[in-house]
C-alpha cells in the first residue's frame, strides 16, 4: 500500500500495527493503535491529525515508511511450527548447504505475495532432516486435499514407495508442466531422470562420487566401479554415508541391489568398515586417524570440502549413484504456488545448486561435472515396479546381519 496524507490512518494502522511506534515516539497520547482509531474516527486521514499537531507530513511520512520497512524485513512469513491438519501451501526440505538460501527465498516470496495479495499463504521449511511422522500419516490419506500444495522433499523416500504412488501420486493429482520452457542438463536427460509420467519433479541431485585415501589404499588399485566395491581385496576399506542404522542412505543399497542382488549386499558389508555423516567424512580422509577408511562413498559437496594430499575425488566410470531431490506439485494448485514452483525449477536456484555441487535439472545451472563424468539412475521403470521401501529394509537387514556377523568386535557408528 502506497501510504499518502490522504491515507486514513485506521488502514495504516490496520495493515501495518508496528507502525504505531512512529505515532508513539511523535508524541501521540495513546495507548495503542486501536485506541487511537476509537479516539480520532475510521475515516481520519493522515495529514489531518498530523495539521492538528503542526507535524511535518513530509517527515513524518519518511520516519513512517522507513519503519514499515523494517519491519517488513524482520517479519518471518514462512511458519516457526504448523498444526498438521493445516493446509499448507509448502512443506518441505532440502540439503544442508542450500536450506538456509533456499528459506531466505521462500520469506521473500511471501512477502511479496502478501504485499500483492493482502495474504498469507501457509509455508514449513523442516529444520531438521526427517519428515513429521504426523504428516507421513496424514498425507497417506487418499484425500488429496489434505496433501500440501507443494511437498518439497529429496532422497529415496516414503514418497517414492509403492503405497504413496498407488494412494496418491498414480491417481493423476500432480505435475510438471512447470518445465515445459525450461532446458534440461543433458545430463540429465542421458541418464533419465525427468519422470515420463510426469508425476515426480526432479529439481537437482545428489551426486555420490569415490574420496579415496591413497594413503590408506596402499598398493590396490583405486576403484572405478560399484563392482569393484563388492571385490574382496577391499575388505573392511569403505565408509557408507550414515549417522545411525535408520539414517544411513537407502541409495547405497538400492543401487548395489538391483546390479548384484542380495550377494552383492553382502560383499558390501564385509568391505564396509563404518558410516559417518559426510562432515565426518571429510575430516577423517587423508588423516592419521586409524579409524579412517581408504574410499568413502560421499556426496559431491563433502567430498569437496576435503582438501588434503594423497586425497582425491574419483567419478565412478559406471556414473555415479544420484540421490533425487524433487516436488510434488498438486495439479489443482499449481496456480496459486507458481512463484515458489517457478523459483525451485529456475535459474537463480540451479546456479544455487551448482555452487552447492549438486547438479541441477535446469540447464541454467550450468555444466558442473568434470569431463568424462556422468550421472547414472536407479530408473522410473525399476522405481515403479519395485516397492523401495521394502527392497531397502530388506537390504538393510541383510547387510547388517552380515556386517556382524564378519565385524563381530567392530563399530558401524562412530
Amino acid at each position: 500500500m502506497k501510504i499518502t496524507g490522504t491515507t486514513p490512518v485506521s488502514r495504516i494502522l490496520s495493515e501495518y500495527p508496528d507502525s504505531f511506534e512512529v505515532f508513539l515516539r511523535n508524541g501521540f497520547p495513546y495507548p495503542d493503535g486501536p485506541a487511537m482509531i476509537r479516539e480520532i474516527g475510521e475515516d481520519t486521514m493522515l495529514q489531518t491529525v498530523l495539521r492538528v499537531r503542526e507535524m511535518n507530513l513530509e517527515l513524518f511520512l519518511y520516519d513512517l515508511e522507513n519503519a514499515i520497512l523494517k519491519a517488513e524485513q524482520e517479519r518471518r512469513y514462512v511458519l516457526e511450527d504448523f498444526n498438521p491438519w493445516d493446509h499448507l501451501d509448502f512443506y518441505g526440505n532440502t540439503i544442508c548447504p542450500l536450506k538456509f538460501t533456499f528459506k531466505d527465498a521462500l520469506e521473500e516470496l511471501e512477502r511479496d505475495h502478501a504485499r500483492k495479495t493482502g495474504t498469507a499463504r501457509k509455508c514449513y521449511v523442516e529444520a531438521g532432516k526427517n519428515s513429521n511422522d504426523t504428516c507421513d500419516e496424514l498425507w497417506s490419506d487418499p484425500d488429496p486435499e489434505r496433501f500440501p500444495a507443494i511437498l518439497f522433499t529429496k532422497e529415496f523416500n516414503q514418497y517414492l514407495g509403492r503405497d504413496f504412488r498407488e494412494r496418491m501420486a498414480d491417481k493423476g493429482y500432480f505435475t510438471t508442466d512447470f518445465y515445459r520452457d525450461i532446458e534440461i542438463n543433458p545430463q540429465f536427460a542421458n541418464a533419465g531422470l525427468m519422470d515420463p509420467l510426469g508425476q515426480y519433479g526432479v529439481y537437482a541431485v545428489m551426486a555420490d562420487v569415490l574420496l579415496v585415501d591413497r594413503n590408506k589404499l596402499g598398493d590396490l588399485p583405486v576403484p572405478r566401479t560399484r563392482k569393484d566395491l563388492l571385490d574382496p581385496r577391499y575388505r573392511d576399506r569403505i565408509v557408507l554415508f550414515g549417522k545411525d542404522r535408520t539414517e544411513i542412505s537407502n541409495a547405497t543399497f538400492l543401487y548395489i541391489y538391483k546390479e548384484f542382488g542380495m550377494d552383492g549386499i553382502r560383499s558390501l558389508a564385509r568391505n564396509v568398515k563404518h558410516a559417518l555423516h559426510g562432515a565426518q567424512m571429510s575430516r577423517m580422509a587423508g588423516s592419521a586417524n586409524t579409524e579412517g577408511g581408504a574410499v568413502y562413498l560421499v556426496s559431491w559437496f563433502f567430498a569437496k570440502t576435503c582438501v588434503k594430499p594423497n586425497v582425491e575425488i574419483v567419478w565412478p566410470e559406471d556414473g555415479c549413484m544420484t540421490l533425487p531431490m524433487y516436488l510434488l506439485v498438486r495439479k489443482d494448485r499449481l496456480e496459486a504456488v507458481r512463484d515458489i514452483v517457478d523459483y525451485i525449477v529456475g535459474d537463480e536456484f540451479a546456479a544455487a545448486c551448482s555452487r552447492a555441487y549438486t547438479p541441477a535439472a535446469n540447464a541454467a545451472g550450468g555444466e558442473i561435472l568434470p569431463p568424462g563424468a556422468k550421472l547414472a539412475w536407479l530408473g522410473w521403470d525399476y522405481i515403479r515396479s519395485h516397492d523401495l521401501e521394502a527392497v531397502a529394509g530388506a537390504c538393510k537387514d541383510v547387510f547388517f546381519a552380515e556386517w556382524e556377523r564378519t565385524h563381530r568386535e567392530g563399530r558401524m557408528f562412530l
